[in-house]
């Protein structure tokens, strides 16, 4: 694993739960591993809202190598 990986989220733990993470939910490893978790960012939807501003619902969470897969390698 590495930064700009691929993952899939593979852990039904609590605390992906209460952050509204499901297991299969796709994200991107952004950072190198520090002290022992990746930091991801999962995959949400962009949307505007009523006051014409933009937003998206992406969701971040720190991850061990246990709770996600890779599905895909970004190239060195």
């Amino acid at each position: 694993m590495k930064e700009y990986d691929k993952v899939e989220l593979i852990s039904e733990k609590q605390k992906f739960k209460d952050l509204g993470l499901e297991k299969g939910r796709i994200g991107t490893i952004l950072g190198p591993k520090r002290n022992g978790y990746w930091y991801v960012v999962f995959d949400g939807e962009i949307f505007q809202g009523e006051d014409g501003i933009w937003d998206c619902t992406d969701i971040s969470a720190a991850v061990l190598d246990e709770d996600v897969k890779v599905i895909w390698e970004c190239p060195d």
